[in-house]
């Protein structure tokens, strides 16, 4: 199905109508953040600790296309291979194919189909073109911006654009140096977001995904900012 989505099929179509009743319970989690910083060896990581919550998890990898060719390596995936044999996890590497904002144009019915398919989870990650990578804000539940240690100063952290958009902050590779004054940045650029009292406050995590140090803790951090936006959506009282 996501391949006929991918290929423009006219069906397409028509087979997304019948399956967009069955949709509407997953919960959606997009990974973006510069190329480099470790968000597929994150996202690798992510599927154990949901695995080990019995969750059924699907992955969008979205990969950068050649300019040229069209094509795209599709490496991603590669990452994840650990998880090839467990039949409660599927992994879908899909070419950007120029689209802009860091997404493919056949994302969101891809998102679709898996959901009505069961998958409790569905993690997307983005191509990571930077700052203006911000579309994955418009089809998922729960943002996470992975950055690193020592890739900018405190006014790079505090910059308009991609930051804006992340309810949960990751620096992973915290065993470098500057971690802590890179989540510390984090944290001023959260304070200064005046966010509503009512709102959702972001929050800043320290990671080493290579190991899996601190991923249980951004695991659990999504899964309460979803439950948090399941209250929000029932009209119940939220505690900040």
């Amino acid at each position: 199905m996501i391949r006929l989505i991918e290929e423009n099929d006219p069906t397409a179509f028509e087979k997304l109508k019948l399956l967009y009743p069955h949709a509407g319970k997953a919960f959606i989690i997009g990974i973006t953040g510069s190329p480099g910083v470790g968000k597929s060896t994150l996202i690798d990581a992510l599927i154990t600790e949901y695995r080990e919550l019995d969750k059924k998890i699907a992955v969008l990898a979205i990969d950068p296309s050649s300019p040229f060719s069209g094509g795209a390596i599709l490496g991603d995936r590669l990452r994840m291979q650990r998880h090839a044999t467990d039949e409660k996890v599927f992994i879908r590497s899909m070419a950007s194919r120029g689209q802009k904002g860091g997404l493919s144009i056949a994302a969101k019915d891809a998102v679709i189909v898996l959901d009505a398919m069961g998958y409790e989870i569905i993690i997307i990650e983005t191509v990571g073109a930077g700052q203006a990578d911000f579309d994955i804000a418009s089809i998922v539940h729960s943002v996470g911006i992975v950055s690193v240690p020592g890739a900018g100063d405190g006014i790079q952290a505090i910059k308009a654009g991609i930051l804006e958009i992340g309810d949960i902050f990751i620096v992973n590779k915290s065993d470098k140096p500057d971690a802590d004054v890179s989540a510390l940045h984090l944290d001023m650029m959260i304070e200064m977001r005046n966010i509503p009292r009512a709102s959702w406050t972001p929050i800043v995590l320290k990671t080493i995904a290579q190991n899996g140090t601190g991923v249980k803790e951004v695991a659990h951090a999504f899964l309460s900012h979803f439950d948090f936006i399941q209250k929000i959506n029932k009209g119940q009282d939220i505690k900040t």
